[in-house]
């Protein structure tokens, strides 16, 4: 009984540790965002460029690109992994002020789907990223 139990753990551990592994490597997402003011409020289409690692039920990493010229490069923060499931928080430093964005979805093979909300605000822009390495 005990080594069937043993055995269970094991088992779910190692399940655990898959499913988290299973986001490392680089991905790649567009997304549809309301312009400002100088672009007319017109939709812009802005990518940004992942860069994911897991240790356990950590999550690591940096994000890259946004709206602008100038692509930022933002650290993963407070990063978390549950099952399939993952959340982190970046901070795109402004030249008025910081914004910070919520990042929440699910791994499922070699996609990411989920949504990048900015702080304070109810909902976000959904996102389906693709894995490139």
């Amino acid at each position: 009984m005990k080594r069937a139990f043993s055995l269970a753990a094991l088992c779910c551990a190692l399940a655990l540790a898959a499913a988290a592994a299973g986001i490392d490597g680089k991905w790649v997402t567009k997304m549809e965002m309301k312009g400002g003011k100088k672009k007319g409020g017109t939709a812009v289409t802005v990518e940004f460029a992942l860069e994911l690692k897991s240790d356990g039920d950590k999550l690591t990493g940096t994000v890259s690109g946004g709206p602008g010229r100038r692509a930022a490069s933002m650290t993963v923060e407070s990063g978390k992994i549950e099952g399939n499931k993952f959340s982190f928080t970046t901070v795109q430093k402004g030249r008025k002020a910081d914004q910070k964005f919520q990042w929440e979805g699910a791994v499922s093979g070699d996609e990411l789907k989920g949504t990048r909300t900015p702080e304070g605000r109810r909902r976000g822009a959904e996102f389906t990223a693709k894995r490139t390495s």
